[in-house]
């Protein structure tokens, strides 16, 4: 069954969701499994791009699904006047309306910030951007693997051997810009709720991967002055530990960590002195190599599972390679209570991963299906007092 989200954190937000793709409506959709009520405004007939990219069933795609979950479906023409005038009633008692235009577009549109908080002057209004909203790029079409390439991503992937630089194997810079989406909304409600008043946010791809890498991959980048050493990335070269039937990885920092490692496999690292401690390896970085070699070809021998309850006993952090498909089923997985699943009204069952946060005093969910275009057309305008228009802006082709 959905996980109920009516005790979220977010209850009783309402949140306007113009945008398309994955970025943005991946925020808005966290926010939905959190409580807030999210309509989904898409332009009558194809609608969101993402409903026909990606695994599918009937017609249902898993990423569109992810990135929308939990929110109902208004499919209006914004470009007619009385299409507007229907997304304006909505704005008057809404709390954030996120959107992803390109540079421009809102203005034309007549949707603006400005347009926008004449009629709600607290709204919490948040432009979604690839580039950024202003400089030469600004006006630019942008989707992940764009970002990517662009934010340094493809180069800090790139191949040991050949130094040719590779693309990440998921969307990254989608999802990353999709959390800041939440995030920046929920830290805006809050500034709001303190009497701060609503306020505009701009946020972009770019920013957001150049922000979630700077730290462990900028390496002297990040220091200006010329004294500055450059170190081992923590995270780059690192290489999956082998064994006779799959793979795994561990993570020896300490000491203890260290020879644990090599006691796991059979190989004494205390009768070489200089690998002894952090700072003796640190010294010593061809010797580590060696030993570590000596680990890897033992570990080559070994039963997978067999050698990750070895490294276990020694109280080595460390992990069995998982293939995604195999994680449901995992008991760790069926403890954390990780996956929900559900019956779609078009795809039939579905599983899904809740949100990662788990609030004890306002539990979040999972929100339900995600809406076909326009699929809550009459229901948003009866609430809005506007049963009586519904055929005639149907037959006018500005409701779908």
């Amino acid at each position: 069954k959905f996980m109920d989200t009516s005790q979220g954190p977010l209850q009783g937000i309402k949140v306007l969701d113009l945008s398309t793709a994955i970025a943005a409506p991946f925020g808005s959709a966290m926010m939905a499994d959190q409580g807030a009520e999210v309509i989904k405004v898409e332009a009558p007939g194809i609608g969101d791009v993402m409903r026909y990219i990606g695994s599918s069933c009937r017609g249902v795609t898993a990423m569109f699904h992810m990135a929308n979950r939990g929110k109902r479906g208004l499919a209006i023409d914004l470009k007619q006047e009385k299409g507007l005038a229907v997304f304006l009633k909505l704005v008057a008692d809404a709390d954030v309306v996120i959107h992803n235009f390109r540079v421009g577009v809102v203005e034309r549109l007549g949707i603006s910030y400005d347009d926008l908080i004449a009629i709600n002057p607290e709204l919490i209004y948040i432009s979604v951007y690839g580039f950024g909203h202003q400089g030469p790029d600004a006006h630019r079409r942008a989707y992940d693997n764009v970002v990517q390439a662009f934010s340094g991503v493809t180069y800090n992937q790139a191949d040991a051997e050949t130094g040719e630089p590779m693309q990440c194997y998921q969307a990254i810079a989608d999802k990353m810009t999709g959390m800041n989406v939440s995030m920046a909304a929920s830290s805006a409600l809050f500034a709001r709720a303190m009497g701060r008043g609503g306020q505009h946010i701009r946020l972009n791809m770019v920013d957001s991967m150049v922000h979630f890498l700077w730290m462990d991959v900028s390496e002297k980048a990040t220091f200006l002055e010329p004294e500055a050493e450059l170190g081992q990335q923590v995270a780059k070269g690192v290489k999956l530990m082998k064994f006779a039937n799959g793979y795994g990885q561990s993570a020896p920092v300490s000491d203890v960590e260290f020879h644990g490692l090599c006691a796991a496999f059979d190989v004494d690292s205390h009768a070489e002195p200089r690998v002894e401690t952090i700072i003796d390896r640190a010294a010593n970085k061809e010797v580590v190599a060696e030993v570590i070699q000596k680990v890897y070809a033992n570990a080559a021998k070994i039963d997978v599972d067999e050698a990750i309850a070895a490294m276990i006993a020694n109280d080595v952090p460390c992990a069995k390679a998982m293939d995604i498909k195999d994680l449901p089923e995992h008991p760790q997985m069926i403890a954390n209570g990780t996956f929900v699943s559900s019956e779609h009204p078009i795809a039939g069952k579905i599983r899904e991963p809740r949100m990662a946060a788990q609030f004890e005093g306002t539990p979040a969910g999972v929100g339900f299906s995600s809406p076909s275009v326009g699929q809550h057309n009459d229901e948003i305008m009866h609430e809005l007092g506007l049963a009586e228009d519904i055929e005639a802006l149907r037959a006018a082709g500005i409701l779908s």
